[in-house]
């Protein structure tokens, strides 16, 4: 019987690994370096080539937005919100205030999801001393939040990102604004399960830098952390990511240009997005970044309805929003929707039940 052989172009890869994969790009066979647990081989956004992506998912989540306790003053000092305020991603409707906090009203914190519960952890702000606890509501029933633990380092002006059994909270800082405060690198994290002593977190890595009032989101296998501010002048644009699976130091991804602090950040399925902000004064500007290839943020055509730092973002299936926050002169209290899928404009879509700022984002649907 005669040899067979199969006639094409040779593959001759300059190097190889294990866990590596070949592709043809048309000219010659190139190597796709293996990607990270959790990713999956998927298409490039010019469909030209593969790439390791973060798989297509959803949790069940919560189809409600919610903005719980903050700031009351635009000074920054006292009086601060209890209230826990719920707004529909279903239907165009003002928020309701359907609970409180527990303790004392609070601002600055970060906010976690999992598909049942919302979550706000830390505080701290001017006259504010810092606060460790952990609270939790439940979507279904609403009402009081209740103590779920404890953070393992003091934080106020951190951010919050969430997978689905565990939230996260990282960096921020120690003490007052204005000085006698440390910027934080550690990333916390905690169970959403309701177990006793176990509900406390832990300080299980770094970001790679320290910093504070920055972005947050969240893929099905990383955390994103995006701009924020620090002890180098004029802010930090570092967008790094950590991953849930290791609990090791986040890595430098890209940047986010222009650096800015007090953003909202908000998450789709393959993009995390960056709105409204502080740079050398208040912007209304949309940005995001892709999860799969990572690389630096991207202006989109679509905006804000108006300038605003410090305010809520949350995100559903197919809209990010924007909720309350500051405009440079007092606190803002208009909720507005964006649209993940078409780069247009935000438009006002209801009203919080009163003007606030810096109160965590909770309840995210991705």
């Amino acid at each position: 019987m005669a040899i067979q052989k199969i006639s094409g172009v040779t593959i001759d890869l300059e190097s190889q690994a294990e866990g590596d994969v070949a592709y043809f790009d048309g000219t010659d066979w190139v190597r796709l370096a293996k990607g990270d647990a959790g990713e999956v081989l998927t298409m490039n956004e010019s469909v030209t080539a593969p790439e390791w992506g973060q798989p297509l998912w959803t949790f069940p989540g919560t189809v409600k937005g919610y903005c719980a306790a903050g700031n009351l003053s635009p000074s920054g000092a006292a009086p601060y919100a209890t209230d826990i305020q719920r707004w529909s991603f279903t239907s165009d409707v003002s928020a309701t205030d359907v609970g409180d906090v527990t303790g004392v009203g609070r601002s600055h914190m970060s906010g976690q999801s999992s598909e049942t519960h919302g979550y706000i952890s830390g505080s701290g702000h001017v006259t504010q001393p810092i606060n460790i606890t952990i609270d939790r509501w439940s979507f279904a029933s609403e009402g009081n939040a209740t103590d779920h633990g404890d953070l393992a380092v003091a934080s106020g002006q951190g951010t919050g990102q969430s997978s689905e059994t565990h939230g996260y909270h990282s960096g921020g800082n120690n003490g007052p604004q204005g000085g006698g405060h440390t910027y934080l690198n550690n990333i916390q994290k905690f169970a959403f399960a309701s177990t006793g002593s176990t509900n406390n977190a832990t300080d299980i890595a770094d970001l790679t830098v320290a910093r504070t009032c920055y972005t947050g989101s969240s893929s099905s296998t990383h955390g994103y952390s995006a701009g924020g501010g620090g002890p180098t002048p004029g802010g930090d644009n570092t967008i790094d990511k950590f991953s849930y699976a290791t609990d090791i130091n986040a890595t430098d991804v890209g940047d986010c240009d222009p650096a800015t602090d007090s953003s909202s950040g908000t998450s789709s399925l393959t993009h995390g997005y960056i709105t409204g902000g502080v740079d050398t004064g208040y912007v209304n500007s949309i940005r995001r970044y892709s999860f799969a290839s990572g690389g630096n943020s991207t202006i989109m055509n679509g905006e804000l309805t108006a300038t605003r730092h410090a305010h809520t973002g949350c995100s559903s299936e197919t809209y990010g929003y924007s909720a309350a926050g500051h405009g440079g002169s007092g606190g803002i209290n208009t909720i507005e929707k964006y649209s993940v899928s078409t780069d247009s404009n935000a438009t006002d879509v209801g009203d919080v039940t009163i003007a606030k700022w810096y109160a965590p984002p909770v309840g995210s649907q991705v």
